[in-house]
């Protein structure tokens, strides 16, 4: 895999990272995009070898969240194998497959290879390589996903920048807007019309697949309480829809640290246990009440304890709590 540079940013990331894998592996078209680690819902798209299409998008995305699943679901992929063919899945006949047999086969479509962008812990991204005759063999398969991890962990890196003590941190630098934005789309998903706070918000792009996946998991009758994105430029973004009549509207708003903190803990490493124990740490609570509160052994919160300061690269606890308000809470309270 190409050497991929984090501080070019997520969209660069993924552009070097699906050229390498092109070289690698023939597709007709790729979709590579970001997840919310929290929800692994689709954020953000990048098409190679085709202009957008958000009718294809919607629908593919609508098949993600029905009630009756699919096969090669992204969130399933995730908690599993994180790689696989459409034609493989289905035992070698994809009209099995709703999404295959309703939305990828009517467009010339015969195997569909999907892989989620994994870093041992979470998913950051997706990618989608779909071929128009032939089928994906298992070079391809295992090409891919070696491709997943080191790609993972530089979009990772991407997302969510590093902080340090002291840096005043333009990725969360507060936004000058006032109030929600709103972005208003119609039964179909179509955007019917976006707040001036929105376009500023969403820093006059194009819109975001969160938006698109949000109004899809909601045709879809899904239940879903929002994702959380990042813009081009690294700044981070919630979003979250609600009903208007036949219409839905999906509300923008800068990341609010409830969520930022789910973020940085994925970001940074942390194993499920260590990120309880950063809550405790971040309250101010020694090993002995850390140990009580999660009935674990003093011994054991002691390495726990050891885990978190070097994941955060610090070197004690005060060093620690001036990191995470001064890096990632104080910029949301300018």
């Amino acid at each position: 895999m190409t050497a991929l540079d984090p501080a070019a940013g997520h969209v660069a990331v993924r552009d070097l990272a699906a050229a390498a894998l092109a070289r690698d592996v023939g597709h007709d078209l790729a979709v590579w995009a970001t997840v919310d680690p929290a929800t692994v819902m689709t954020t953000s798209c990048r098409l190679y070898g085709a202009a957008r299409d958000p009718v294809l998008e919607g629908e593919v995305l609508v098949s993600e969240y029905r009630e009756e699943p699919d096969v090669l679901r992204y969130a399933d992929l995730a908690d599993g194998p994180l790689v696989g063919t459409v034609h493989d899945a289905t035992g070698g006949d994809p009209v099995r497959s709703r999404r295959h047999r309703e939305v990828l086969a009517p467009r010339g479509f015969t195997d569909h290879l999907r892989l989620v962008l994994h870093d041992g812990r979470t998913a950051w991204g997706v990618v989608d390589l779909l071929r128009a005759g032939g089928l994906f063999t298992a070079a391809d398969v295992a090409a891919v996903a070696r491709a997943g991890r080191p790609v993972a962990v530089a979009l990772r890196a991407a997302m969510t920048a590093a902080r340090v003590v002291g840096d005043v941190d333009p990725v969360l630098a507060a936004h000058d807007v006032a109030g929600s934005g709103l972005v208003l789309c119609d039964p179909d998903g179509r955007v019917v019309e976006i707040s001036p706070e929105a376009h500023a918000l969403l820093e006059g792009t194009d819109l975001p697949a969160a938006v698109t996946a949000l109004v899809a998991a909601r045709r879809a009758e899904s239940r879903c309480g929002g994702v959380s994105a990042p813009t081009p430029s690294g700044r981070w973004l919630t979003f979250t829809t609600t009903g208007l009549g036949a219409r839905t509207a999906v509300v923008v708003d800068p990341i609010r640290p409830s969520r930022l903190a789910d973020v940085v803990a994925r970001a940074r490493g942390l194993s499920a246990r260590e990120e309880e124990v950063l809550a405790e740490l971040a309250r101010g609570r020694s090993n002995k009440q850390i140990a009580r509160r999660l009935g674990l052994s003093e011994w054991t919160v002691q390495d726990h304890v050891k885990a978190v300061l070097a994941k955060f690269n610090v070197a004690g606890r005060s060093e620690l709590q001036a990191a995470l308000f001064s890096g990632h809470y104080a910029p949301l309270h300018a």
